[in-house]
């Protein structure tokens, strides 16, 4: 990591571990997670601004990219036909939708 990000990211975390600790409702909170047994972890993501031309040529660049595969087991099978969905059911057409 460059070190000016790091430092940036430390003073983020500084700033905001005195912001939590100045909030009593905060702290409350907090609190009330501890003593439920959990321990609370914040994760933040960095990465570079990409300006709406850098990710215009990018976009044209890179391949699309395939939908995942559909996957459902048994269990959950089971379970939508249980509510009336039937996932397995071919899907009627728009057309004749209208017509019933």
């Amino acid at each position: 990591m460059e070190p000016r990000l790091k430092q940036l990211l430390e003073d983020l975390t500084h700033s905001l571990c005195e912001a939590i600790a100045e909030s009593p409702e905060v702290h409350d909170r907090l609190e009330s997670i501890r003593r439920e047994g959990y321990t609370l972890n914040l994760f933040l993501d960095c990465k570079p601004f990409e300006s709406d031309d850098e990710t215009g040529t990018e976009d044209e660049t890179k391949p699309p990219v395939p939908a995942p595969p559909f996957r459902i087991n048994g269990r959950d099978l089971a379970f939508l036909r249980s509510v009336g969905i039937d996932p397995t059911r071919k899907a009627r057409s728009r057309t004749s939708r209208q017509a019933d």
